[in-house]
């Protein structure tokens, strides 16, 4: 039994055997390579805009393809319709290929890619499509080249343009571009009006390829503008002006200040504007300003304000002296330094009020506030203090920075409101007994907002009445602005949960350039950036 039970299994064993080698013989040859008659459209397609109006292709190699024909359509979503805007070859050695020229910003684009070979049919088309950003290629406008009336603008020569839309205020002006002026890059645009800011936009049909602002210059031959120089007598100009006049401080052979061996102090009895004609050559006025009558008014320009003269030193920029409603007082992009005592003072007795006193994009320096403090109104008004996108450094360097004292029973229908906005303090307060914000008057409101607090020992108020709310404030070596070790009572604090703790990374604080380099408050605009 055992026998035949072995010789089954050697039978069945050699049946198997003669099989597998019978289905060996039959298998045809392994494949090794995939043979079509035509190319594999391209695979992986993408396009990466960089540059704003550069793109890069990129998609997988084929080694049989020679070449690679590219077709872009501008204004298209893979529809492919009418006449590419450029069609170009190439070969696997430019892959990925950057279109560096050619594109419109802010434009859709659909692009395919074919592939071709000898002796073979070509690829079917593959596509992608993108949108190029908003591109800038006009230059930065230079004061050289802006007058009263007309500007100069450029841009990269032969680059495409159909019109320059400017607009300033409520007046808009449309210049057509020529070819001339493409292939120069250049264009002058007149019937501006004078000392207005303008935006540009350099268009290509609905489409902005580049804007630039400026500002237009002051007509000196103007209605009611006084052309002073500096060997003229200011003070006499400023007196003999009527009301409304703009008094512009021009350059001479004699140089650019004013007033500089014995500083001056002027009675303001109207409303009036002192301005440096050139933003770039700012005049130097040595002058204390006494605002003395019943709605007078001051506006101060692209001036440098500089306390200190040969003789002796301001008290102060601003001084209230008489029991009167003031209208506005304004500084603008002005340099201002070297007072003995305040940047606006009214003292006890003189009842004054204010509509409003504002500064913005200022550089205020060495406020020294010698018996007093720096926006100083004892017995009245400051109906709207504002303090925009400036710097502050060493001033009321032991004093406080704001005290307005209460004196709502002479005006008893008034509030107090304070906005500080995007600016920077370096060394103010900075006496563990002074405050930032000693606020009085009965009826206040307070918004201290994205603003860079540093090298200060000083604290902001132990005022109860003082309504004050913060948000998004940076600190840097000042530490009772957070959390208050002192004596005082009632002390308020940036409890906001919203500030940061940065070092503000100043270029040069010891000599007062508070120009912050850290790149986070930057991108978040906290603190002054001042970009004249």
């Amino acid at each position: 039994m055992k026998t035949i039970f072995r010789n089954i299994l050697f039978l069945l064993s050699l049946l198997i055997a003669l099989t597998v080698s019978s289905c060996k013989d039959d298998l045809p040859e392994e494949i090794t390579e995939l043979i079509t008659d035509r190319l594999f459209s391209p695979v992986g397609v993408e396009a990466k805009v960089i540059n704003k109006t550069q793109v890069v292709l990129n998609w997988t190699k084929n080694s049989k393809a020679e070449s690679y024909v590219i077709e872009v359509y501008e204004n298209d979503s893979l529809t492919f319709t009418g006449t590419p805007v450029m069609t170009f070859n190439i070969t696997n050695d430019d892959i990925p290929d950057t279109i560096k020229s050619g594109l419109i910003g802010a434009t859709q684009y659909s692009v395919r890619i074919k592939a071709v070979g000898s002796e073979i049919t070509e690829s079917k088309w593959s596509a992608v499509y993108f949108k190029t950003g908003e591109e800038q290629i006009m230059n930065a406008v230079s004061e050289a080249s802006v007058s009263a009336h007309s500007a100069t603008l450029t841009w990269k020569a032969g680059e495409t343009a159909t019109k320059i839309i400017l607009t300033g205020g409520q007046s808009t002006v449309e210049h057509l571009v020529t070819a001339d002026e493409i292939a120069a890059g250049e264009a002058t645009v007149s019937g501006l009006n004078e000392d207005t800011d303008y935006s540009a936009k350099l268009m290509k049909d609905d489409k902005i390829r580049g804007t630039a602002t400026f500002t237009t210059k002051i007509d000196l031959s103007a209605e009611n503008t006084v052309v002073v120089h500096p060997e003229e007598d200011l003070v006499a100009a400023i007196q003999a002006a009527a009301s409304g006049s703009r008094i512009v401080l021009v350059a001479s052979d004699a140089g650019n200040e004013f007033l500089k061996s014995a500083g001056q102090s002027i009675d303001i009895d109207k409303s009036i504007s002192i301005r440096g004609y050139l933003k770039s050559n700012k005049p130097i006025l040595h002058m204390q300003f006494r605002m003395t009558a019943e709605n007078a008014s001051l506006t101060v320009k692209d001036v440098i304000l500089n306390g200190q003269s040969d003789a002796d030193m301001r008290d102060h920029l601003v001084q209230l002296t008489q029991s009167v409603a003031c209208g506005d007082i304004l500084f603008k992009d002005c340099i201002i330094t070297n007072y003995n005592k305040s940047l606006i003072s009214g003292a006890s007795g003189i009842a004054v009020s204010v509509k409003s006193f504002t500064m913005q994009n200022c550089k205020v320096s060495n406020i020294l506030t010698n018996s007093a403090d720096c926006i100083d109104v004892r017995s009245g008004c400051i109906e709207n203090a504002t303090l925009l996108n400036s710097t502050f450094y060493n001033c009321a360097p032991a004093r406080d920075f704001f005290r307005l004292d209460d004196a709502a029973s002479s005006f008893p229908d008034k509030t107090t409101f304070i906005t500080v906005n995007r600016c920077t303090f370096s060394k103010v307060s900075n006496d563990v007994a002074r405050r930032l914000l000693y606020v009085r008057f009965a009826n206040n409101q307070i918004s201290f907002t994205n603003n860079v607090v540093a090298n200060s020992v000083g604290y902001y108020t132990n005022q109860t009445v003082t309504n004050v709310t913060f948000n998004k404030n940076n600190y840097y070596n000042a530490p009772n602005y957070l959390v208050y070790t002192g004596t005082a009572l009632n002390v308020k604090t940036d409890d906001s949960g919203t500030y940061l703790q940065q070092n503000p990374g100043f270029v040069d604080e010891a000599n007062g350039d508070l120009t912050i380099t850290n790149a986070a408050l930057l991108e978040q605009g906290i603190g002054a950036n001042i970009s004249w």
